[in-house]
């Protein structure tokens, strides 16, 4: 019996590979090395690790209408209307020992290439292996997306088509029957092979190091972290930046709520003697086919007497911050965006599933500067804190457990005060709205 579900799972593998060989158009090499390469790692993996492959893709085009997305849109402004397009593929192999994933992406705007000319897009979004060294220890290195908590400061970015992720190594400690974990890591980038030195010119950190620890109580899930970054300045020397704090949850039936706090010091690559903290909280209520949630973020700022108002101006990383404050991304660098003022954001979400395939989400944020700050038209005059307010609604429909629809709108009403921070006069309704299919197949899995 042993043999033949061998041979039964050896006959399968290979009609899937010829299959996937008749649908791939051999264009170039370099626009298709990685599918050569999966189908040459699948093809020589043993039958003894074939119940842990799994080959997955991802199809996500997006088509967009901006007329006041990122910044206010002017009378003289036209909307812009286009459609973006992620492609994935990922391999993903789970041994005893180790696990062993390579992900990579074609993302483009329909219409950005000139037809008939060889284009190579593809690069690698994921290449990591994660070594098994005990139960309890594991070590996972190579170009990884750095996720944690809620993704306040560590975060994929999924939102975009790129997506965010880095060349790191971390070492893990899990300990299932405490319930603690424990995670570090370290990042050092160069953009060559060098023969001497070490100046990087790229618009990255050059290195990154944190260290989180993970501890539930419970109804009470705790998370610290610390993170330094250090960014190489022109004089050849080193800024780093550290940021710390905690997120809090407690759950109890239907009711969460969660608290965050983290403080910034340091220097980075535009700031100096850096003393900045945000705050956060939440509180949300899950009734029978809706969700109710409340919230207020805090990111410090700078007066308008300091000398160096964005020094006081919290900076939140490596973010997801699309998810954060408002889907029309006005506030993504916030120490640039509220030119050193910091950030109040008080919302209210609801989330409501009339059908069971459906699910409709609204969320009204109200935003303001979080310290007085002076006209950068005109230094003598202070600008009023409040700055716009903002709906944001979205409809996710589910066609099957590997395909969705979702449709997106949302509109700004913006302040005197965020038009001389963009030294832009708004008109007319600042809006945006998407429409993006989503469909994430499992090709093969041999579990």
């Amino acid at each position: 019996l042993k043999i033949k579900k061998k041979a039964t799972r050896k006959h399968e593998l290979s009609f899937f590979i010829k299959t996937l060989y008749r649908r791939i158009e051999m264009k170039t090499l370099t626009n298709y090395y990685f599918i050569y390469l999966l189908l040459i790692v699948i093809s020589i993996i043993p039958l003894s690790g074939i119940a842990q492959l799994t080959l997955s893709g991802e199809f996500r085009p997006r088509t967009e209408f901006r007329n006041g997305y990122r910044i206010l849109s002017t009378s003289q402004d036209e909307p812009a209307f286009f459609t973006t397009q992620r492609t994935r593929l990922s391999f993903l192999f789970n041994d005893e020992l180790y696990l062993f994933k390579l992900s990579a992406q074609d993302v483009r705007t329909w219409g950005d290439e000139v037809q008939i000319q060889d284009n190579a897009n593809i690069n690698i979004h994921e290449a990591w292996t994660q070594l098994n060294i005990t139960n309890n220890f594991k070590v996972k290195l190579g170009r990884q997306e750095l996720v944690y908590d809620d993704q306040r400061l560590l975060g994929s970015v999924n939102w975009t088509q790129l997506g965010r992720s880095h060349d790191a190594i971390v070492l893990k400690y899990q300990n299932n029957d405490t319930d603690l974990n424990i995670h570090f890591s370290g990042a050092y980038n160069q953009e060559t092979e060098k023969v001497l030195g070490n100046v990087y010119t790229l618009n990255n950190y050059k290195i990154l190091s944190y260290l989180w620890m993970n501890k539930k109580f419970g109804s009470v899930d705790i998370s610290g972290m610390l993170i330094t970054d250090g960014f190489e300045m022109v004089t050849g020397n080193t800024n780093y930046r550290y940021t710390y704090g905690s997120l809090i949850n407690y759950k109890a039936n239907d009711l969460l709520v969660s608290g965050t706090m983290y403080f910034q010091k340091g220097d980075d690559n535009s700031r100096v003697n850096i003393s900045s903290y945000m705050l956060a909280g939440k509180m949300s209520y899950k009734l029978k086919n809706s969700k109710l949630s409340v919230g207020f973020d805090y990111l410090s700022g700078g007066k308008n007497n300091d000398s160096n108002p964005a020094r006081y101006s919290f900076n939140t990383l490596y973010a997801t911050n699309h998810k954060f404050y408002g889907s029309m991304d006005y506030f993504l660098n916030i120490p640039n965006e509220t030119n050193g003022g910091g950030l109040q954001d008080m919302y209210v979400n609801t989330e409501l599933k009339p059908l069971q395939k459906l699910t409709l989400d609204l969320t009204y944020h109200n935003f303001s500067l979080a310290e007085n700050i002076s006209d950068p038209a005109n230094s003598t005059q202070l600008l009023n804190t409040y700055l716009a307010s903002e709906i944001d609604v979205f409809a996710t429909y589910v066609i099957s457990k590997d395909a969705k629809l979702i449709l997106g709108y949302s509109t700004l009403f913006g302040s005197d005060s965020l038009e001389r921070l963009q030294q832009r006069l708004g008109k007319g309704l600042q809006q945006w709205s998407w429409f993006m299919f989503v469909l994430t197949p499992d090709f093969f899995s041999s579990e």
